[in-house]
């Protein structure tokens, strides 16, 4: 459906009607099935999507933190057998809990979705071969619970420079988005099915003044708290929660360190991304932003995620 909505559109790309289609009462429903990089995309959705009054639309995930594909293809298998099993999701809708410890079977014939997305864990997403069968396995299922939806890929993104998995496994950040995206690229061709560029996207703010992320030359293992409370490395530029301050098991205070997950930075520019790509509408024209970006910081993500949209709609 996307896929031929937006070869006719292409001259006319991000007008300001939408063409999602959606449900009989004019509210365009996406579901999007995986993990915590589901829930950083979809974490400023709901208030882009309430920024412009002509689209109506409920936002979920069917959540596992950690989740691969192949999880989500034995839970739903195990659900198959019994039905009292495969029980593990969270369900969120416009960004709260709806219920807890349900099957994606259960979540798939609540509603009559529009859209369900699907991704690849994180840590697996640069590794081809984890993909199948599982991809193919998850598509069917899908279908037959929700026959209806289309559906899409949600293409992840790479980590920081800064994170330890960077540094720690020597994960590359270029070389990492080169291969995730090879490998979502390759699903898409298989199956058919649209991708939302949110890899991209964090891909390409990378590569511009504002957002191009350096390693930090600060020592964080050296940090003490509370002495050093206010030395963390800033990253202003960095669209990665990398540092932060937490407790251990005994109450003692150190410095965390993710880099995979997005910050707010990371999470409104996939919000916009996912704007543009489900209602084809130009995401410049979103005037929310989140209190902790700068209005300079907002307008450069908007413009990337359109420029990244319109890219991919250029290649079709």
């Amino acid at each position: 459906m996307i896929r031929q909505i937006r070869n006719v559109l292409t001259i006319f790309a991000f007008t300001f009607l939408s063409f999602a289609w959606c449900g009989e009462d004019g509210v365009v429903r996406i579901l999007g099935v995986g993990n915590s990089f589901t829930v950083n995309s979809e974490k400023f959705l709901p208030q882009i999507v309430a920024n412009d009054p002509g689209i109506k639309a409920e936002i979920a995930g069917a959540i596992i933190g950690g989740c691969p594909l192949d999880k989500h293809v034995a839970l739903a298998k195990a659900h198959e057998a019994d039905a009292s099993k495969g029980k593990a999701y969270r369900y969120t809708l416009d960004g709260k809990n709806k219920s807890n410890k349900v099957a994606l079977k259960e979540i798939l014939e609540d509603k009559k979705w529009d859209y369900v997305t699907i991704q690849q864990l994180s840590t697996k997403s640069y590794k081809p071969e984890t993909y199948t069968p599982y991809t193919g396995e998850l598509i069917d299922y899908i279908k037959t619970y929700a026959p209806q939806a289309e559906i899409v890929i949600h293409e992840t993104w790479s980590h920081s420079v800064n994170s330890y998995r960077a540094t720690n496994w020597k994960l590359d950040p270029e070389d990492m988005y080169e291969k995730l995206h090879a490998a979502y690229g390759a699903i898409s061709d298989e199956f058919d099915l649209e991708v939302i560029p949110v890899g991209t996207a964090f891909q390409n703010a990378r590569a511009t003044e504002m957002w191009d992320e350096q390693l930090t030359s600060v020592d964080v293992k050296a940090l003490v708290y509370p002495e050093d409370k206010d030395e963390l490395p800033k990253l202003e530029n960095s669209l990665n929660r990398v540092f932060y301050w937490k407790k251990n098991k005994d109450g003692e205070w150190y410095v965390g360190n993710d880099g995979y997950h997005a910050g707010h930075k990371g999470e409104y520019l996939g919000g916009l991304v996912w704007y543009a790509f489900f209602f084809n509408k130009d995401p410049r024209g979103i005037t929310y932003k989140p209190d902790t970006l700068s209005e300079e910081q907002a307008a450069s993500l908007r413009e990337i995620a359109y420029q990244t949209v319109m890219d991919g709609k250029d290649e079709e």
